[in-house]
């Protein structure tokens, strides 16, 4: 008896199996306006979106949620742990918009891989040496001043390099050279 009701459920399963599948082909072949009217069927709401394979992906975890369960008790306490809820519950979120933080100043965000400013780098390339005075913000070489090491490295090269690669900056060597 035990070995009917387990065959049953099997049986159940593949047949639940089978129509998600079908229902995930589904999705494949329709529309911008099916997927939009099947959004809607699925969670009660318009979509915002008009982007074709994200609707797609979104409308099929839904249905995949659907045949399998959504997330664990456990799993969405650890969530509300992580991230309470800011609003009552009933109440829907505004959409969120980012804002962009203030500008930090540079001496802030100065890469740790440079050395002080006014140090000089010295790289000698194809038999010629080339000088590059650290700035406060940015490089100055032969009287020019520039934004990265990159655009100074190119211009010495003719192609593009990594500054920090091309000036030895940024990795310490094993034979002690800078």
């Amino acid at each position: 008896m035990a070995k009917q009701a387990h065959g049953e459920a099997l049986a159940q399963e593949a047949a639940l199996m089978q129509k998600l599948g079908l229902q995930l082909a589904e999705l494949q072949e329709m529309g911008l306006s099916e997927l939009r009217d099947k959004h809607l069927e699925l969670f009660g709401e318009e979509a915002r979106s008009k982007n074709l394979p994200y609707l797609r992906k979104r409308l099929a975890f839904r249905l995949q949620e659907r045949v399998n369960g959504g997330l664990s008790p456990a799993a969405r306490a650890r969530i509300e742990e992580l991230a309470p809820p800011t609003l009552p519950e009933g109440r829907r979120r505004a959409k969120v918009q980012c804002e962009i933080p203030p500008r930090m100043p540079p001496s802030k965000i100065r890469d740790p891989r440079l050395p002080a400013p006014g140090t000089v780098l010295s790289r000698e390339h194809k038999g010629f040496a080339h000088e590059v005075e650290v700035l406060e913000q940015g490089f100055r070489y032969r009287g020019r001043d520039y934004r990265s090491l990159s655009a100074i490295a190119k211009e010495i090269a003719g192609t593009p390099w990594n500054g920090f690669t091309f000036f030895g900056l940024g990795k310490e060597r094993v034979d002690g050279q800078a």
